[in-house]
């Protein structure tokens, strides 16, 4: 199924390099994941696990910023 155009301009591609650890650690709390989501897709787990962490980090990095 083709989304709506306004969201299709809404999408994202983001490419990111992981080492081998970084890999298999992913890829392992994926499937984890994945057990008790049995409706999520590998890539939707991941891209939301690395959204997760990039939140995760912009809010630590601000806070790092104005002295906190």
């Amino acid at each position: 199924m083709i989304p709506p155009i306004s969201d299709r301009n809404k999408m994202k591609k983001t490419t990111i390099e992981l080492t081998e650890d970084q890999y298999f650690f992913l890829k392992e709390k994926a499937l984890e994941l994945q057990k008790q989501r049995k409706h999520y897709s590998i890539v939707s787990i991941i891209r939301d696990l690395v959204e997760t962490d990039m939140k995760s980090w912009r809010k630590n990095t601000k806070g790092q910023r104005s002295g906190a």
